[in-house]
């Protein structure tokens, strides 16, 4: 191959790569999934001081409800949190008391920047303040 040859080459080469850098991405080929009745598992809760969430809602301490990380809330899918299809549903947090478990219905609201994937922040009114993180088990609804 000559030098001229080569130099095509290497032009259409990289006029390639600046086009390939240049297209934009759109954030309509995200693949989002949003949480099914299969994510259960175990986690730890702490509690948190209810408000205005992310879910463009505003709750009071007295409610059954709860924050979701941020690394299963984001990425909405619409760029909206406040339509975000995970306000709104519900989980199943249980607690092994002794011998008792305790199990109570939840609302999703809010987003917890702090949490790990799986733990999630509840309302005062389920946690008790001075429990710190305590280990759960959290049982996502489809409805």
């Amino acid at each position: 191959m000559t030098s001229f040859q080569r130099s095509v080459v290497l032009f259409f080469e990289l006029a390639l790569i600046v086009i390939l850098l240049l297209t934009p991405i759109s954030a309509n080929n995200v693949v989002y999934r949003a949480i099914s009745k299969r994510d259960k598992g175990n986690g730890r809760t702490t509690f948190y001081d209810v408000g205005t969430g992310a879910c463009g809602e505003t709750h009071t301490n007295d409610e059954l409800v709860f924050a979701l990380p941020a690394s299963m809330f984001d990425p909405s899918p619409n760029g909206n949190p406040n339509l975000n299809p995970n306000c709104g549903r519900t989980a199943i947090v249980s607690r092994k008391v002794g011998r008792v478990t305790k199990k109570v219905k939840v609302t999703c609201v809010d987003r917890c920047v702090g949490c790990k994937y799986g733990d999630i922040d509840l309302s005062p009114k389920i946690a008790k303040l001075g429990e710190g993180r305590v280990e759960v088990t959290i049982d996502f609804q489809c409805d």
